[in-house]
């Protein structure tokens, strides 16, 4: 059978009700009607592509078998999230919409409907947990512990494969199939109301960053090179074709103000979000630091904050004579070396200007990047971590360890507190900032004395 037509979820399961509780939350379980006209507004606006499709929202067609699963504050009544749940034949819980109530997110009450479910889940005996997510929500389900078909175990590929081969398994436009186990339990997971606490404390701007964090910040500079005698010759103005208005008339810009570092957990180390919302497209941020040269590059005595181009355009620069190969962040840099990766979900993208194009009859000299800026790959709420896919070349031991865990992706930190960091999946190894604890903090005067033994160029 496609399905396993009316099979309740228990949504009354004493233990889930119990864990509930205590959060002033509650179940509700049902048809269409679950949660009232303000659940079926959420579900349709967060999925754009639900408004000709209602048999999703009403039930039907498909969605016959289905149910909703809405978590509501239990004293307001008020709708946090709320999900349609499928239970498929093959030990498959399947979840086609998910959403939480914007004004509600980033308090864990998405993570909190996430751990019902999968503990209902568990009481049903279902083994694979399988949703569609949205690109806004990859993150989410990341952090969750769930993945693209790309990065899921073997059981997972299998469970999603065999779906997708009998036409069960549901899937909208713009979104992404993800899976993870259900663990197998009496007791449903945890809550994580907490789980974002870290985002509401204080974050560092951009001075005291660079002051604590031990390196000049040079944004409103951009990079530079340093002459023989040790001074430092900066590269703007740039000329028009290295300038973003020649790809974009229109371009928008985040103000570099919004941005903030901020730390983002123990395993993650210091991360970058933005105060205010980003927009689909929008530049973030660009990356500055010191232009070198590949020997220059293999002189440093700490290759470990440099990175570099991909080596197609590494290899057309040095066929070209271009010197530009390295950008190093250590001393001088801006607050994009707090920027994490993110294999699976990233919400930034890498943009080269002027763009790469290989010498042809047309064009001997072909055209070489010399700048490089962070791009929004959607709308990204405010306070939302700011991540990029560091390249396939880059380096993740921690991978295998981590991925039993909840957000398997996150960055592996090691005992100096020093955190694995960017490339641009150049051949060479690169790396960015060092991420110390919150007790590093407020230490400025260490900063300074760390700026004077290389050179003064610190805060």
């Amino acid at each position: 059978p496609a399905s396993s037509p009316a099979l309740q979820l228990p949504c009354d399961d004493a233990a889930i009700a119990a864990l509930l509780s205590p959060r002033k939350l509650a179940l509700d379980c049902g048809g269409a009607s679950a949660g009232g006209d303000e659940a079926t507004k959420l579900l349709k606006a967060s999925f754009g592509s639900l408004s000709d499709n209602r048999a999703a929202l009403d039930l039907t067609g498909p969605f016959k078998d289905a149910e909703r699963a809405v978590l509501l504050n239990s004293e307001t009544r008020h709708v946090l999230a709320a999900a349609v749940v499928h239970v498929r034949a093959g030990s498959v819980l399947e979840v086609p919409l998910f959403a939480t109530a914007k004004k509600f997110r980033g308090q864990g009450f998405g993570s909190a409907l996430y751990a019902a479910l999968a503990g209902l889940g568990r009481r049903l005996g279902l083994q694979t947990l399988v949703v569609s997510a949205t690109d806004e929500s990859r993150a989410f389900w990341v952090r969750q512990g769930l993945h693209a078909k790309t990065f899921c175990g073997a059981a997972e590929k299998s469970a999603m494969s065999s779906l997708e081969q009998r036409g069960l398994v549901t899937s909208f436009q713009n979104t992404t199939l993800m899976a993870a186990p259900i663990p197998q339990g009496l007791e449903p997971p945890p809550l994580a109301l907490d789980q974002r606490d870290r985002d509401r404390l204080p974050g560092l701007k951009a001075r005291a960053a660079a002051s604590t964090h031990c390196y000049e910040d040079i944004n409103d500079k951009g990079s530079f090179w340093v002459a023989a005698d040790g001074s430092r010759q900066w590269r703007a103005p740039y000329p028009a074709d290295e300038m973003l208005t020649g790809v974009d008339p229109n371009v928008k810009w985040v103000p570099y103000k919004e941005l903030e570092a901020f730390f983002a957990g123990p395993t993650r180390g210091w991360g970058l979000r933005c105060t205010r919302d980003i927009k689909d497209t929008e530049f973030v941020v660009e990356i500055v630091g010191r232009c070198l040269s590949f020997e220059e590059y293999e002189q440093l005595e700490d290759k470990t904050y440099a990175v570099g181009f991909p080596e197609n355009i590494s290899e057309a620069k040095r066929a070209a004579g271009d010197r530009l190969q390295y950008i190093d962040p250590k001393t001088e840099g801006g607050l994009w070396r707090f920027i994490n990766d993110s294999e699976e979900a990233p919400n930034l993208r890498l943009v080269y200007i002027p763009r790469f194009e290989k010498p042809s009859a047309k064009n001997p000299d072909g055209v070489l990047p010399k700048r490089a800026f962070l791009q929004a790959l959607h709308d990204i709420p405010a306070g939302v971590e700011l991540t990029w896919d560091y390249g396939p070349a880059y380096p993740r031991p921690w991978k295998e360890a981590e991925a039993s865990e909840a957000g398997g992706q996150a960055l592996r930190v090691d005992e100096g507190g020093r955190r694995a960091a960017a490339k641009w999946a150049s051949a060479e190894p690169g790396r960015s900032v060092s991420s110390p604890t919150p007790a590093d903090v407020g230490a400025a005067e260490r900063c300074r004395g760390e700026a004077s033994t290389r050179g003064g160029t610190g805060e």
